[in-house]
């Protein structure tokens, strides 16, 4: 027996309940597995030893076993094959890298040198659009520094902090989903590995997405259109602008006043050089493994997409090291202090990673070694449901899960293995299954008032959050019709 017929669903199913019930991912994601090995142990060793042993056996496939050809295990948990500790360190390198760059200051100031560029509205808003596109290592990161440096520009210039919040959310999460090499590559490139059969290298798997990944593209072109003035303020945005156009000079310059001063001795430099050195390395890194070697007779570079990662992220740091200590900006106490700091930042998501693969394997690896989910759908589906209806389905799916837990992460680990799996038995590209996930999950993310972006968004423009909400909402609105009728016509052509 390959799988257990409907029950197969239940881990996911259950998953899914709490998660939107509870709003809590891992607890959400621990019970998926904990259902998905109770099943397994009943089926091996009978229900008695599957209850005694339950604990046991939910550690047990965190942890996991190695895949193995040979045996038939296609492997499962934290050690099913190196990748999977190249993630944690990726994750981490991650983090300690965003906490040295925050605590440089050289965000702030570089913030500041482009506020000085600013030539009126337009300008300050185009800038904040540019400013939050490109701060692609951390979607908090971007929200924070970028709401920070333009605060005082926009009070001054009498335009509404609702509408700062609103580029911030609507540029920190989207460019993270689309750049290949941001903050959120190594969930995504985990979760592409791990679902799509095609996809062995995590960067060039995201890479192939962003074609497709509608929503993301759509509002940020619509962020961009609405700050340059193509696009009119509509809805509770045109009365919050209203109210900030009544605002009188003296209110303006008080609140600006208000403002901390960033790091006196921190430059723009300070965050462009690590940063751009990282990221110029990465590019080079993946030029060379995923394009040159086709145009000239070059010598693969034996490193896939988390090894790339590793040496750009390790190189990045080792730069601000330098960099930083002969400004002065720290010691080496202080820098190390802030590598761990920013390492424990993310202590979190890299548990929820860990969880996330662990019930996709369970749910993709047939009895008994996983309940055999992808087994099931492709049995049942197959002939069944026409894949041209999948990718828009699955995006609004998508959205409509991120909306009730507030995370795009939680709503992509529960969502890829079943919209790639239904994708897959109905002979569709995968791949645009994927992004319709990933779109769901932003779009989500984006219009939930417990989403801890958008919260963050919030803190960054100093707005009140509910405000935040209802004055992004039409525009996120917007942008998800535009990108159900792309998906639509996408899942017809393709």
């Amino acid at each position: 027996m390959e799988h257990f017929g409907i029950l197969s669903l239940l881990p996911s199913v259950l998953a899914l309940i709490l998660a939107i019930w509870s709003k809590r991912v891992i607890p959400s994601l621990l019970l998926g597995i904990l259902v998905a090995t109770v099943m397994i142990d009943i089926q091996n060793n009978g229900p008695l030893h599957a209850i005694l042993f339950s604990i046991v056996n939910l550690f047990g496939a965190v942890a996991g076993h190695p895949a193995d050809a040979d045996a038939g295990l296609q492997g499962v948990g934290l050690v099913k094959g190196a990748g999977r500790a190249e993630l944690v360190i990726v994750v981490f390198l991650l983090g300690a890298f965003i906490g040295v760059l925050n605590k440089s200051g050289g965000a702030y100031a570089f913030g500041h040198w482009l506020a000085d560029k600013v030539k009126g509205k337009k300008g300050a808003q185009l800038s904040t659009a540019a400013m939050g596109s490109s701060l692609f290592t951390s979607a908090y990161f971007s929200s924070l520094a970028t709401g920070a440096v333009f605060r005082p520009i926009y009070d001054r210039m009498n335009i509404s902090r609702a509408k700062l919040a609103f580029f911030l959310d609507s540029t920190s999460s989207p460019i993270n989903v689309l750049v290949p090499i941001s903050g959120w590559v190594a969930f995504m490139g985990a979760l592409m590995v791990d679902n799509i059969p095609s996809v062995d290298d995590p960067v060039a798997g995201i890479a192939q997405t962003v074609p497709f990944n509608f929503y993301n593209i759509v509002i940020l072109a619509v962020v961009f259109l609405v700050s340059a003035g193509k696009i009119k303020d509509f809805g509770p945005m045109k009365e919050s602008e209203k109210l900030a156009q009544m605002t009188s000079t003296a209110e303006a310059e008080a609140a600006a006043s208000k403002e901390p001063d960033a790091n006196d001795r921190a430059s723009a430099s300070d965050m462009m050089l690590p940063l751009g050195i990282s990221v110029a390395l990465l590019v080079f890194l993946g030029l060379w493994n995923y394009t040159l070697i086709y145009f000239w007779d070059l010598p693969k570079l034996p490193l896939d997409g988390n090894k790339m990662l590793i040496i750009s992220f390790s190189v990045g740091i080792v730069v601000a090291y330098f960099k930083y200590l002969s400004k002065g900006l720290m010691t080496t106490p202080a820098f190390l202090e802030e590598l761990f700091e920013g390492s424990k930042s993310v202590i979190l998501g890299g548990v929820i990673i860990i969880l996330a693969v662990t019930l996709g394997d369970l749910m993709r690896a047939t009895a008994p070694e996983g309940v055999g989910a992808s087994a099931f759908i492709s049995e049942v589906a197959s002939g069944v449901i026409p894949s041209s209806i999948i990718p828009v389905s699955v995006f609004l799916l998508s959205g409509f899960v991120a909306f009730s837990m507030g995370t795009s992460f939680g709503t992509w680990a529960i969502m890829m293995p079943i919209g790639v799996s239904l994708m897959i038995a109905t002979g569709g590209d995968p791949i645009l299954a994927a992004a319709a996930v990933l779109s769901g999950g932003a779009l989500g993310d984006h219009t939930s008032p417990i989403s801890d972006t958008s919260v963050m968004s919030s803190i960054g423009a100093d707005v009140k959050h509910m405000e935040h909400i209802n004055t992004q909402l039409p525009y996120a609105l917007v942008s998800a019709a535009i990108a159900s009728v792309m998906f639509l016509v996408a899942g017809f052509i393709m």
